[in-house]
């Protein structure tokens, strides 16, 4: 996830310098799918909490960030900025949530006044087909371009066509970065295309059928070992890149226990 220096000014955001990711896990209001967040420690000792959403602005959602807020000051003793990305479609911005006793605000971004979903698709399958090098802002427009497309059918449309532009070049972070683009609009990617896109996802990550076939043939064992350290090895590129350990978790396979300590280590080497 190409968050850390590139998020912001990518939005023309002023604000300090992104100095890491934080890895949070307050509990939610609610369990659901839902689009991603991220937290971010800024240079000023102060926390930037980012949300993408897909769907219009309610209440709810301000009591959920207030509340997710909450819990991330208790455990972390910093102030909060907010940041709320909102899909093509969505025009409406929230009011602050105010309650008396507490009162929030928040920088709200609309992908459509910003980004033309199809002048930013073509230009990133053309990079990809011409073998171009994709570079921090390349990464995250393929990350936020379905969200930069009103109808469902067109993002999710979108989203399967860069997913089987980078599939088809089978380069070192092509399944980091469709998993990035998975995870931050997971809610708005319709059937088929998500099947097919979990499908790829399955397919570069664990290598089961190839696996198989090698243990039948009792060579199973000798690559093993090379396939966990391949597997080590693309959590710690992700988490160098600022992706939050829960999604590393998740798109690797790896237990929370493991990606913890490779975080850890990560963090002592700089």
């Amino acid at each position: 996830m190409t968050f850390r220096g590139e998020i912001l000014p990518f939005f023309g955001l002023d604000l300090p310098k992104v100095v890491d990711a934080v890895s949070t896990q307050a509990p939610l209001i609610e369990v659901k799918d839902r689009d991603m967040d991220v937290v971010l420690a800024l240079e000023d000792n102060t926390l930037l909490h980012i949300e993408f959403e897909s769907s219009e602005p309610t209440i709810n959602d301000q009591i959920r960030y207030a509340y997710y807020e909450l819990r991330l000051f208790s455990d972390r003793q910093q102030l909060i900025r907010r940041i709320i990305v909102y899909a093509a479609g969505i025009q409406k911005t929230p009011d602050p949530l105010y309650i008396g006793t507490l009162s929030t605000h928040q920088h709200s971004i609309h992908l459509s006044r910003h980004f033309d979903g199809y002048r930013e698709l073509d230009r990133v399958l053309t990079k990809i087909a011409h073998h171009e090098r994709l570079d921090a802002e390349d990464k995250l427009r393929i990350m936020l371009l379905p969200m930069m497309f009103e109808h469902p059918r067109h993002r999710s449309r979108a989203a399967w066509l860069v997913t089987e532009a980078l599939d088809a070049e089978k380069t070192d972070d092509a399944a980091y970065l469709i998993g990035t683009m998975f995870a931050c609009n997971y809610s708005t990617i319709a059937n088929p295309e998500k099947n097919k896109i979990l499908e790829v996802l399955e397919m570069s990550q664990a290598f089961q059928e190839l696996y198989r076939r090698l243990e039948e043939k009792g060579m199973a064992k000798g690559m093993e070992k090379g396939m966990e350290q391949g597997i080590e090895k693309t959590a710690i590129a992700a988490l160098k890149e600022g992706a939050s350990p829960i999604f590393v978790s998740k798109i690797t396979g790896l237990p929370m226990e493991k990606i913890e300590e490779l975080h850890k280590r990560i963090k002592q080497e700089r």
